[in-house]
């Protein structure tokens, strides 16, 4: 089973500001890749400074239904067995 993904978001100390996402759907790997930008600004900090971060991150497509294949016609055969 897949860790989930968890996003970083805004706390008391710091400020979390998106500023671009890109997400390229890979058919063949199954996955979302993803790409943030994002800002981070210290609250706490007496100058308040502000970093810039990047992230890259794959998020899986949930797996299909798998159809079973079922017997549609049923067939009951009885076999008579005959002792000479």
């Amino acid at each position: 089973m897949p860790k989930p993904t968890k996003e970083l978001k805004s706390t008391p100390f710091t400020e979390v500001i998106e500023l671009e996402r890109l997400v390229t759907p890979d058919e063949e790997k199954r996955v979302d890749h993803i790409f943030v930008r994002r800002k981070k600004i210290c609250t706490r900090h007496p100058e308040g400074f502000a970093t810039e971060e990047i992230a890259r991150f794959d998020v899986a497509w949930p797996e299909e239904p798998k159809e079973e294949l079922k017997d549609s016609t049923k067939v009951n055969e009885e076999a008579e067995i005959s002792i000479n």
